[in-house]
């Protein structure tokens, strides 16, 4: 019990982020019967001498921090990300879709197809200008 507190007090002292470099469990081979298992508790050299000891250890989690990107024009929302303490992004939660946009040769087709003879009236619309808006929000939406 006394190590254990002593450890935990080096602990303190050096500081909480500070990994304790000892075995979490061993695992344990045992050389005759070449089964393994897992034990928490330190091996004696008895212990050494009948079985084959490999150490276990832990490592410190890292601690993430929730970020959020915002646009220093607009102040809009561009990402939700986890970081970590040098501020390196971890994982992206979130992320602001890229906009859509119609080249001016789609606009230009469509604009072609709108022109045709007799079509907006084929397809129920009363001008071409409002079939080719049609046209334009259908290819929109496809985007």
């Amino acid at each position: 019990m006394r190590l254990l507190f002593i450890s935990l007090l080096d602990l303190v002292k050096k500081g909480t982020r500070e990994m304790i470099n000892k075995p979490a469990a061993w695992l344990v081979k045992n050389k005759d019967l070449g089964i393994g298992y897992m034990q928490t508790n330190e091996p004696t050299r008895m212990d050494k001498l009948a079985n084959e000891y490999l150490p276990l250890y832990t490592h410190p989690a890292k601690e993430l921090h929730l970020s959020l990107q915002k646009s220093k024009e607009t102040g809009e929302l561009l990402a939700v990300t986890y970081t970590d303490d040098e501020h390196r992004i971890v994982e992206v939660l979130w992320q602001k879709p890229p906009a859509k946009t119609l080249t001016d040769a789609v606009v230009n087709e469509l604009w072609a197809e709108s022109q045709e003879d007799g079509i907006a009236m084929q397809q129920g619309f009363t001008t071409q200008q409002h079939y080719f808006a049609y046209l334009i929000l259908r290819k929109a939406q496809e985007i």
